[in-house]
């Protein structure tokens, strides 16, 4: 399959869902508009709110679209299939911020798939600096990662399946 996108099952059901709302409200603009564009009595108005729906109209679709092609090409990360001793997406990681000492989970997960807080876990993109900088590590690494803030030092202190 071409450009896999890996996703957990919580990541995946949850583009599905998306995509639902999506539809019905594709649904529901294209149902508005026809009950609007009969109501108008003046020509102004129907002007003014075909214009309304044709600015409307293609960002719901291309959102429809993006999510399709995602489910498409999507490869849930079951638990069971995500390695014990290194990083990979799905992987729930315990960092600790050298400089500061504090202790942080993160889940990483593919960039579609980001919602930054899930039950007190930030998700992390495989494409963010962070992201990469954490594939393939294991317990005890040490590793630099260039932030806008700044150079910060992170330990891997233990890895997870999610």
């Amino acid at each position: 399959m071409p450009d896999e996108i890996q996703l957990t099952r919580e990541g995946y059901e949850r583009l599905e869902q998306s995509l639902e709302k999506e539809r019905q409200r594709l649904e529901e603009t294209v149902t508005s508009m026809a009950i609007t564009v009969d109501d108008a009595m003046d020509l102004e108005n129907r002007s003014l709110n075909a214009a309304q729906f044709q600015q409307e109209l293609p960002a719901i679709e291309a959102r429809i679209l993006e999510l399709e092609d995602v489910l498409s090409r999507a490869v849930i990360v079951e638990e069971g299939d995500l390695p014990r001793d290194q990083v990979a997406v799905g992987s729930v990681v315990t960092l600790q911020d050298a400089e500061h000492g504090r202790e942080l989970q993160v889940q990483l997960v593919s960039a579609v798939e980001v919602s930054a807080l899930t039950e007190g876990v930030t998700q992390v993109s495989d494409d963010s600096p962070v992201g990469q900088a954490l594939l393939g590590r294991r317990e005890g690494e040490t590793f630099d990662v260039e932030l806008e803030a700044g150079r910060v030092q992170y330990t891997v202190q233990s890895i997870r399946a999610h």
